[in-house]
């Protein structure tokens, strides 16, 4: 199968003239199931997420690329620097802090996953990279409330 995936991208980077790096291919869309509550939280949360970057002057790049170390929720472009993206939307107050709900684990698949993106795009290693927390808390009927950290990690 992924030497199927292989092909696939290298023959999309022979006929596009791409200068991506076909060992690194972003896995498949996730099988459908029916979406939960959280999940519809979450992508409302990503949503506005994405739209405060857009506003501020953002390039949106990615949303939800599903790479080999893990899935990154939004990737864009702020000036000079690739920003990867992490948002956490929650419901109510009472959850630990942005730095414990996103673990030092995590914090490790996404510096890997920024890695296999700037492979994947045929980006330079040394491009200015950072890594951001969003937090999002929106309760039932009431207006988000969003706390941005940058280079949180």
């Amino acid at each position: 199968m992924r030497f199927f995936q292989f092909l696939r991208a290298l023959a999309a980077e022979l006929t596009a003239g791409r200068n991506e790096d076909p060992a690194v291919v972003p896995r498949k869309e996730r099988a459908f199931h029916a979406p939960r509550a959280k999940d519809k939280l979450g992508r409302a949360g990503e949503d506005l997420a994405a739209a405060r970057f857009e506003k501020s002057g953002w390039k949106i790049l990615e949303r939800n690329l599903s790479l080999p170390s893990c899935e990154i929720d939004i990737i864009a472009r702020d000036g000079g620097n690739l920003v990867f993206a992490e948002v956490k939307t929650r419901r109510r107050e009472g959850y630990a802090d942005p730095y414990v709900e996103v673990p030092e684990t995590r914090r490790d698949r996404m510096r890997r996953a920024a890695g296999e993106y700037l492979r994947w795009r045929g980006l330079d290693r040394q491009t200015p990279r950072r890594f951001d927390i969003v937090m999002i808390v929106w309760p039932e009927g009431e207006d988000p409330r969003f706390e941005h950290i940058k280079d949180a990690f």
